[in-house]
């Protein structure tokens, strides 16, 4: 199974990443709507440092759903007619990537297989391989 990968040596920080997912998702440029999030920082000492917050797509999320909303198979999706809101995607995911937004859980999907994330990195540091 294919997955997205972060290679933190190629990042610069635009994050051009989280606003063209939330751009495909939500309809709006914002990268706090974003279903992935790499943010960059700079510690005490000057060294850029990041944090990335993406789905790995363990199935943790899946196995857990009391309603059997969400399903993976290539990538995750969420049945919003089975999605009860119950939060227990987002408390189990390892990751803590699940987001729920008018009591439905919001996933990482992928694009559906095509991730809009790796074609706008201009540095390459997202990959889906």
């Amino acid at each position: 199974m294919k997955r997205l990968k972060f290679n933190k040596e190629k990042c610069i920080g635009c994050e051009l990443c989280a606003q063209v997912c939330s751009a495909m998702h939500e309809g709006v440029y914002a990268p706090s709507k974003a279903r992935i999030g790499i943010e960059a920082y700079y510690d005490k000492g000057g060294a850029l440092k990041y944090v990335d917050s993406f789905c790995i797509l363990c199935g943790i999320c899946a196995k857990n759903c009391p309603t059997e909303a969400i399903k993976m198979t290539d990538k995750i999706t969420v049945d919003a007619d089975l999605c009860v809101g119950c939060e227990v995607c987002a408390e189990k995911c390892p990751k803590h990537v699940i987001k729920i937004r008018d009591e439905k859980a919001v996933i990482c999907d992928t694009c559906d297989g095509n991730p809009m994330c790796v074609q706008i990195c201009p540095q390459g540091a997202l990959t889906f391989e």
